[in-house]
């Protein structure tokens, strides 16, 4: 947990600022990870609200890319799969 950055959201879970969280509490939520450790709300750090809310939402970016770039190769597959062969 001495790695764990989170940016409070409610009081059930923080949104996780770490890049590629493989603990048991980061559970995937659409192309983002949400903190749901005990102690979620300790993790962030108060005096770096700022860079966090940068952090953050430059995670939230480079995962959403992430997450349509997969998407569309998903439905290029697809597509090549409805294609009549010659």
């Amino acid at each position: 947990m001495k790695n764990c950055l989170t940016k409070p959201l409610v009081a059930e879970f923080s949104g996780c600022l770490v890049e590629s969280p493989a603990c048991d509490f980061a559970v995937r939520f659409g192309f983002s990870y949400l903190c749901e450790h005990p102690r979620h709300a300790d993790f962030h750090r108060a005096a770096q609200q700022r860079v966090d809310q940068e952090l953050y939402n430059d995670l939230r970016n480079s995962r959403r890319s992430e997450y349509l770039s997969m998407a569309k190769k998903v439905i290029e597959d697809m597509e090549q799969h409805e294609r009549p062969s010659c």
